[in-house]
């Protein structure tokens, strides 16, 4: 499916609808996904599955920021999931691994606040998951940067 198919798509089921938002507000949310991966570092020691959401919360902050740069934003239906098939449909076969690890944790952060009983994440889930958002949060960064070389982005 191209990219035009994929929005007009996605806009006619009501998941995404077009919405100018200012790079001083992509830069915030770029910022916040830092400092979010930041906590989930100092939370994993006594807390992982906190830290696990934390990173989850900094994946999906970093993911949103991209979305807006592309003129879009997410509606109240399925958002988190949409943004994760967004980023899974623009970053397409190269980076499956990274998006298919950002909706496992998805999943997971979704029964870990819901249903707590039914999930257990350890330190070494939080640990991985702590890599992947970097990984993932650096890969955001580099795209914006590269598609807006002109722009005075602080992150």
């Amino acid at each position: 499916m191209t990219c035009d198919k994929f929005i007009d798509d996605y806009i006619n089921k009501g998941l995404l609808k077009r919405q100018k938002v200012g790079f001083d507000q992509i830069d915030k949310l770029i910022i916040r996904a830092r400092k979010d991966l930041e906590s989930a570092h100092l939370m994993l020691k006594n807390d992982p599955p906190w830290a696990y959401n934390c990173a989850y919360s900094a994946m999906l902050h970093s993911a949103r920021a991209f979305i807006f740069t592309k003129g879009f934003r997410p509606t109240t239906n399925f958002q988190h999931k949409t943004v994760v098939e967004f980023i899974g449909h623009y970053f397409g076969q190269k980076f499956t691994t990274l998006v298919e690890k950002f909706n496992r944790m998805r999943k997971n952060r979704n029964l870990f606040m819901y249903e707590p009983w039914k999930i257990n994440i350890s330190k070494t889930d939080a640990e991985n998951a702590l890599k992947t958002t970097t990984e993932f949060i650096e890969l955001i960064a580099e795209e914006i940067k590269k598609e807006h070389p002109q722009k005075n982005l602080n992150f």
